[in-house]
Protein backbone atom coordinates (compact mmCIF):
# COMPACT_ATOMS: atom_id res chain seq x y z
CA UNK A 1 0.00 0.00 0.00
CA UNK A 2 1.37 3.41 -0.94
CA UNK A 3 1.93 6.09 1.69
CA UNK A 4 -0.21 9.22 1.73
CA UNK A 5 1.66 12.32 2.98
CA UNK A 6 0.17 15.76 3.43
CA UNK A 7 -0.93 16.86 -0.03
CA UNK A 8 1.24 19.97 0.23
CA UNK A 9 4.33 17.73 0.35
CA UNK A 10 3.50 16.49 -3.16
CA UNK A 11 4.21 19.98 -4.50
CA UNK A 12 7.23 19.51 -6.83
CA UNK A 13 8.38 23.06 -6.03
CA UNK A 14 8.89 22.12 -2.39
CA UNK A 15 12.51 21.07 -2.36
CA UNK A 16 15.06 21.18 0.47
CA UNK A 17 18.83 20.86 0.04
CA UNK A 18 20.25 17.53 1.16
CA UNK A 19 21.59 17.59 4.70
CA UNK A 20 24.33 15.25 3.47
CA UNK A 21 25.68 17.97 1.16
CA UNK A 22 26.43 20.29 4.08
CA UNK A 23 30.17 20.78 4.57
CA UNK A 24 32.22 22.53 7.24
CA UNK A 25 33.53 25.96 6.35
CA UNK A 26 37.23 26.77 6.06
CA UNK A 27 38.29 27.37 9.67
CA UNK A 28 41.20 29.56 8.57
CA UNK A 29 38.92 32.04 6.80
CA UNK A 30 37.02 34.92 8.40
CA UNK A 31 33.34 33.92 8.34
CA UNK A 32 31.36 36.93 7.12
CA UNK A 33 28.82 34.98 5.06
CA UNK A 34 25.93 34.12 7.42
CA UNK A 35 25.38 37.21 9.61
CA UNK A 36 26.69 35.46 12.72
CA UNK A 37 28.16 37.34 15.69
CA UNK A 38 31.82 36.30 15.78
CA UNK A 39 32.98 38.96 18.23
CA UNK A 40 35.89 37.25 20.00
CA UNK A 41 35.21 38.89 23.37
CA UNK A 42 31.61 37.67 23.36
CA UNK A 43 32.70 34.21 22.22
CA UNK A 44 35.20 34.02 25.08
CA UNK A 45 32.41 34.82 27.54
CA UNK A 46 30.21 32.19 25.89
CA UNK A 47 33.02 29.67 26.27
CA UNK A 48 33.32 30.40 29.98
CA UNK A 49 29.58 29.95 30.43
CA UNK A 50 29.55 26.66 28.52
CA UNK A 51 32.40 25.33 30.66
CA UNK A 52 30.46 26.26 33.79
CA UNK A 53 27.42 24.14 32.82
CA UNK A 54 27.37 20.98 34.92
CA UNK A 55 27.54 17.68 33.08
CA UNK A 56 24.23 16.56 34.59
CA UNK A 57 22.48 19.00 32.24
CA UNK A 58 23.57 16.95 29.24
CA UNK A 59 22.01 13.83 30.72
CA UNK A 60 18.80 15.41 32.03
CA UNK A 61 15.56 16.59 30.47
CA UNK A 62 14.91 20.36 30.44
CA UNK A 63 13.36 22.45 33.20
CA UNK A 64 12.64 25.82 31.61
CA UNK A 65 10.59 27.89 34.07
CA UNK A 66 13.54 29.93 35.38
CA UNK A 67 14.53 30.94 31.85
CA UNK A 68 10.99 32.14 31.10
CA UNK A 69 11.04 34.30 34.23
CA UNK A 70 14.49 35.76 33.57
CA UNK A 71 13.77 36.37 29.87
CA UNK A 72 10.53 38.18 30.75
CA UNK A 73 12.51 40.72 32.79
CA UNK A 74 14.76 41.56 29.85
CA UNK A 75 11.99 41.64 27.23
CA UNK A 76 9.68 43.65 29.50
CA UNK A 77 6.59 41.44 29.37
CA UNK A 78 5.12 38.79 31.65
CA UNK A 79 6.30 35.17 31.30
CA UNK A 80 2.77 34.43 30.06
CA UNK A 81 3.56 36.51 26.95
CA UNK A 82 6.50 34.31 25.92
CA UNK A 83 7.16 31.01 24.23
CA UNK A 84 10.74 29.79 23.84
CA UNK A 85 11.49 28.07 20.54
CA UNK A 86 14.34 26.46 18.55
CA UNK A 87 15.56 29.74 17.08
CA UNK A 88 13.37 32.33 15.39
CA UNK A 89 13.01 29.74 12.62
CA UNK A 90 11.19 27.49 15.07
CA UNK A 91 9.02 30.42 16.15
CA UNK A 92 8.08 31.14 12.54
CA UNK A 93 7.22 27.51 11.86
CA UNK A 94 5.07 27.46 15.00
CA UNK A 95 3.13 30.48 13.69
CA UNK A 96 2.35 28.56 10.49
CA UNK A 97 1.38 25.43 12.44
CA UNK A 98 -0.90 27.40 14.74
CA UNK A 99 -2.71 29.62 12.25
CA UNK A 100 -2.39 28.51 8.61
CA UNK A 101 -4.78 25.96 7.10
CA UNK A 102 -4.26 24.44 3.67
CA UNK A 103 -5.20 26.93 0.93
CA UNK A 104 -5.23 30.02 3.16
CA UNK A 105 -3.27 33.07 2.06
CA UNK A 106 0.09 34.16 3.47
CA UNK A 107 1.85 37.36 2.43
CA UNK A 108 5.62 37.66 2.65
CA UNK A 109 8.29 39.90 1.13
CA UNK A 110 10.88 39.12 -1.55
CA UNK A 111 13.79 38.80 -1.09
CA UNK A 112 13.57 37.67 2.53
CA UNK A 113 14.40 34.78 4.88
CA UNK A 114 14.15 31.68 2.69
CA UNK A 115 12.00 29.65 5.10
CA UNK A 116 8.91 31.83 4.64
CA UNK A 117 8.47 30.43 1.15
CA UNK A 118 9.33 26.92 2.32
CA UNK A 119 6.74 27.01 5.10
CA UNK A 120 4.10 28.33 2.72
CA UNK A 121 4.72 25.32 0.49
CA UNK A 122 5.06 22.90 3.40
CA UNK A 123 1.68 23.87 4.86
CA UNK A 124 -0.07 24.35 1.51
CA UNK A 125 -0.60 28.09 1.86
CA UNK A 126 -1.56 30.35 -1.01
CA UNK A 127 1.63 32.39 -1.43
CA UNK A 128 1.25 36.14 -1.98
CA UNK A 129 4.64 37.71 -2.59
CA UNK A 130 5.32 41.44 -2.42
CA UNK A 131 8.64 42.44 -3.99
CA UNK A 132 11.12 45.05 -2.95
CA UNK A 133 11.84 47.46 -5.78
CA UNK A 134 15.32 48.73 -6.66
CA UNK A 135 16.02 52.42 -6.02
CA UNK A 136 19.15 54.57 -5.92
CA UNK A 137 19.24 54.18 -2.15
CA UNK A 138 18.61 50.44 -2.15
CA UNK A 139 15.63 48.05 -1.90
CA UNK A 140 12.32 49.70 -1.04
CA UNK A 141 8.98 48.31 0.10
CA UNK A 142 6.04 50.71 -0.08
CA UNK A 143 3.85 50.34 3.04
CA UNK A 144 0.83 51.41 0.99
CA UNK A 145 1.34 48.43 -1.33
CA UNK A 146 1.42 46.17 1.72
CA UNK A 147 -1.80 47.65 3.10
CA UNK A 148 -3.50 47.38 -0.28
CA UNK A 149 -2.56 43.70 -0.60
CA UNK A 150 -3.71 42.99 2.96
CA UNK A 151 -7.13 44.42 2.16
CA UNK A 152 -7.37 42.57 -1.16
CA UNK A 153 -6.14 39.15 0.01
CA UNK A 154 -7.23 39.25 3.68
CA UNK A 155 -4.51 36.69 4.45
CA UNK A 156 -4.31 34.50 7.52
CA UNK A 157 -0.66 35.52 8.08
CA UNK A 158 1.57 38.44 7.07
CA UNK A 159 5.32 37.91 7.60
CA UNK A 160 7.71 40.87 7.80
CA UNK A 161 11.25 40.79 9.18
CA UNK A 162 12.21 44.22 10.53
CA UNK A 163 15.06 44.59 9.60
CA UNK A 164 14.43 42.35 6.64
CA UNK A 165 17.15 40.07 5.36
CA UNK A 166 18.94 40.20 2.98
CA UNK A 167 17.76 43.75 2.25
CA UNK A 168 18.61 45.14 5.71
CA UNK A 169 15.67 47.52 5.42
CA UNK A 170 13.23 48.63 8.11
CA UNK A 171 9.81 50.25 8.06
CA UNK A 172 8.95 53.33 10.07
CA UNK A 173 7.05 52.95 13.34
CA UNK A 174 4.14 54.83 11.77
CA UNK A 175 3.98 52.46 8.80
CA UNK A 176 4.17 49.39 11.03
CA UNK A 177 1.36 50.72 13.20
CA UNK A 178 -0.83 51.30 10.13
CA UNK A 179 -0.07 47.77 8.92
CA UNK A 180 -0.96 46.32 12.32
CA UNK A 181 -4.24 48.27 12.35
CA UNK A 182 -5.04 46.90 8.88
CA UNK A 183 -4.23 43.36 10.05
CA UNK A 184 -6.66 43.78 12.92
CA UNK A 185 -9.32 44.88 10.43
CA UNK A 186 -8.69 41.93 8.08
CA UNK A 187 -8.27 39.28 10.78
CA UNK A 188 -4.63 38.75 9.81
CA UNK A 189 -1.89 37.59 12.16
CA UNK A 190 1.11 39.93 11.80
CA UNK A 191 4.40 38.08 12.33
CA UNK A 192 7.08 40.73 12.98
CA UNK A 193 10.48 39.03 12.79
CA UNK A 194 13.01 40.90 14.95
CA UNK A 195 15.95 38.52 14.50
CA UNK A 196 18.42 41.43 14.42
CA UNK A 197 17.31 43.03 17.68
CA UNK A 198 19.07 44.95 19.23
CA UNK A 199 21.35 45.78 16.30
CA UNK A 200 18.18 47.63 15.39
CA UNK A 201 16.85 48.51 18.81
CA UNK A 202 13.29 49.62 18.03
CA UNK A 203 10.79 46.87 18.81
CA UNK A 204 7.10 46.13 18.39
CA UNK A 205 6.99 44.13 21.63
CA UNK A 206 5.04 46.84 23.44
CA UNK A 207 2.21 46.52 20.91
CA UNK A 208 1.74 42.81 21.61
CA UNK A 209 0.16 43.59 24.97
CA UNK A 210 -2.73 45.46 23.31
CA UNK A 211 -3.10 43.52 20.05
CA UNK A 212 -3.83 39.80 19.78
CA UNK A 213 -2.93 39.98 16.09
CA UNK A 214 0.77 40.76 16.57
CA UNK A 215 3.52 38.17 17.11
CA UNK A 216 7.17 39.18 17.54
CA UNK A 217 9.78 36.51 16.78
CA UNK A 218 13.37 36.81 18.02
CA UNK A 219 16.53 34.74 18.16
CA UNK A 220 19.62 34.53 20.34
CA UNK A 221 21.68 33.72 17.22
CA UNK A 222 22.64 37.26 16.18
CA UNK A 223 23.38 39.81 18.90
CA UNK A 224 23.81 37.14 21.57
CA UNK A 225 26.22 35.06 19.47
CA UNK A 226 24.46 31.73 20.11
CA UNK A 227 23.57 30.61 16.57
CA UNK A 228 24.81 27.07 17.23
CA UNK A 229 22.46 26.52 20.16
CA UNK A 230 19.28 27.11 18.10
CA UNK A 231 17.23 29.02 20.65
CA UNK A 232 14.82 31.93 20.23
CA UNK A 233 11.37 32.98 21.37
CA UNK A 234 7.97 34.42 20.50
CA UNK A 235 6.35 37.42 22.18
CA UNK A 236 2.58 37.86 21.93
CA UNK A 237 -0.54 38.73 23.89
CA UNK A 238 -1.10 36.13 26.66
CA UNK A 239 -4.33 34.96 24.98
CA UNK A 240 -2.39 34.37 21.74
CA UNK A 241 0.48 32.64 23.53
CA UNK A 242 -2.00 30.14 24.98
CA UNK A 243 -2.63 28.94 21.42
CA UNK A 244 1.10 28.50 20.80
CA UNK A 245 1.52 26.52 24.00
CA UNK A 246 -1.12 24.10 22.73
CA UNK A 247 1.18 23.43 19.77
CA UNK A 248 4.53 23.29 21.55
CA UNK A 249 6.48 20.00 21.70
CA UNK A 250 7.19 18.19 24.97
CA UNK A 251 10.30 20.33 25.46
CA UNK A 252 10.84 23.66 23.73
CA UNK A 253 14.63 23.36 23.37
CA UNK A 254 17.48 21.31 24.85
CA UNK A 255 18.79 21.54 28.39
CA UNK A 256 22.22 22.90 27.43
CA UNK A 257 20.64 25.74 25.45
CA UNK A 258 18.39 26.56 28.40
CA UNK A 259 21.22 26.55 30.94
CA UNK A 260 23.46 28.60 28.64
CA UNK A 261 20.88 31.35 28.03
CA UNK A 262 19.89 31.38 31.71
CA UNK A 263 23.49 32.29 32.53
CA UNK A 264 24.02 34.50 29.46
CA UNK A 265 21.09 36.72 30.45
CA UNK A 266 23.16 37.76 33.46
CA UNK A 267 25.53 39.43 30.96
CA UNK A 268 23.25 41.77 29.02
CA UNK A 269 25.94 44.44 29.26
CA UNK A 270 28.43 42.17 27.44
CA UNK A 271 25.94 41.58 24.63
CA UNK A 272 25.26 45.32 24.31
CA UNK A 273 29.00 46.07 24.29
CA UNK A 274 29.46 43.49 21.54
CA UNK A 275 26.69 45.12 19.49
CA UNK A 276 28.46 48.48 19.91
CA UNK A 277 31.78 46.97 18.75
CA UNK A 278 30.14 45.48 15.66
CA UNK A 279 28.36 48.73 14.86
CA UNK A 280 31.74 50.47 15.11
CA UNK A 281 33.12 47.91 12.66
CA UNK A 282 30.17 48.55 10.37
CA UNK A 283 30.71 52.32 10.26
CA UNK A 284 34.44 51.83 9.66
CA UNK A 285 33.88 49.36 6.81
CA UNK A 286 31.21 51.50 5.14
CA UNK A 287 33.48 54.54 5.35
CA UNK A 288 36.47 52.73 3.87
CA UNK A 289 34.44 51.24 1.02
CA UNK A 290 33.05 54.67 0.18
CA UNK A 291 36.55 56.16 0.19
CA UNK A 292 37.60 53.49 -2.29
CA UNK A 293 34.78 54.60 -4.59
CA UNK A 294 32.39 51.69 -4.09
CA UNK A 295 28.65 52.17 -3.68
CA UNK A 296 27.45 50.91 -0.31
CA UNK A 297 24.06 50.15 1.18
CA UNK A 298 23.93 50.55 4.97
CA UNK A 299 21.54 48.26 6.78
CA UNK A 300 19.86 48.05 10.18
CA UNK A 301 21.37 44.59 10.77
CA UNK A 302 24.90 43.32 11.34
CA UNK A 303 25.75 43.28 7.63
CA UNK A 304 26.22 45.68 4.72
CA UNK A 305 26.10 45.57 0.92
CA UNK A 306 28.91 46.74 -1.36
CA UNK A 307 28.90 47.09 -5.15
CA UNK A 308 32.39 46.33 -6.47
CA UNK A 309 31.44 46.68 -10.14
CA UNK A 310 34.13 45.68 -12.60
CA UNK A 311 36.61 45.12 -9.76
CA UNK A 312 34.50 42.37 -8.22
CA UNK A 313 36.49 39.51 -9.76
CA UNK A 314 39.82 40.93 -8.55
CA UNK A 315 38.45 41.38 -5.06
CA UNK A 316 36.92 37.91 -4.99
CA UNK A 317 40.32 36.46 -5.92
CA UNK A 318 42.04 38.45 -3.17
CA UNK A 319 39.51 37.34 -0.53
CA UNK A 320 39.37 33.70 -1.62
CA UNK A 321 40.18 31.31 1.27
CA UNK A 322 40.63 34.33 3.55
CA UNK A 323 37.17 35.89 3.86
CA UNK A 324 33.82 34.19 3.26
CA UNK A 325 31.05 36.51 2.06
CA UNK A 326 27.94 36.51 -0.12
CA UNK A 327 29.16 37.37 -3.61
CA UNK A 328 25.90 38.23 -5.39
CA UNK A 329 22.10 38.26 -5.38
CA UNK A 330 19.61 37.34 -8.06
CA UNK A 331 16.86 39.75 -7.01
CA UNK A 332 16.87 43.07 -8.97
CA UNK A 333 16.74 45.14 -5.77
CA UNK A 334 20.23 43.90 -4.80
CA UNK A 335 21.69 43.20 -8.25
CA UNK A 336 25.43 43.89 -8.39
CA UNK A 337 25.91 43.96 -4.61
CA UNK A 338 27.92 41.68 -2.34
CA UNK A 339 27.02 41.20 1.34
CA UNK A 340 29.47 41.21 4.22
CA UNK A 341 28.52 40.29 7.75
CA UNK A 342 30.23 42.68 10.15
CA UNK A 343 32.79 41.87 12.83
CA UNK A 344 34.54 44.28 15.23
CA UNK A 345 36.76 46.93 13.67
CA UNK A 346 40.06 45.03 13.98
CA UNK A 347 38.63 42.18 11.91
CA UNK A 348 37.15 44.51 9.31
CA UNK A 349 40.55 46.22 8.99
CA UNK A 350 41.92 42.90 7.68
CA UNK A 351 39.14 42.78 5.08
CA UNK A 352 39.75 46.36 3.98
CA UNK A 353 43.48 45.65 3.65
CA UNK A 354 42.84 42.70 1.35
CA UNK A 355 40.40 44.73 -0.79
CA UNK A 356 42.90 47.60 -1.09
CA UNK A 357 45.62 45.18 -2.11
CA UNK A 358 43.38 43.70 -4.80
CA UNK A 359 42.54 47.01 -6.49
CA UNK A 360 45.97 48.61 -6.15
Amino acid sequence: MSIRPRRSLLNPELQRPSALSSQARNEKALWLDKNENLDLSLMNLAGEILRSIEIIHIASYPEIGDLYRKLSQWVGVSPESLLISPGSDGAIRLAFETFVEHGESVIYTNPTFAMYRVYCQMFGADECVIDYVPTETGPYLDPNRVIKMLRQKRPKLFCLPNPDSPTGTVMSNKALKEILTTCEETGTVFLLDEAYHPFYDWTGVQWTQQSRNLIVARTFAKAWGAAGLRIGYLVAHPETIILFHKMRPMYEVGTVSIEFMNKMLDHIDAMETSVARINEGKMYFLGEMSLLGFKVLPTAGNFVHVCFGEKGALIAKSLADKVLYKHSFEHPSLAGFSRFSIAPKEEMERVVSLIRRAIE
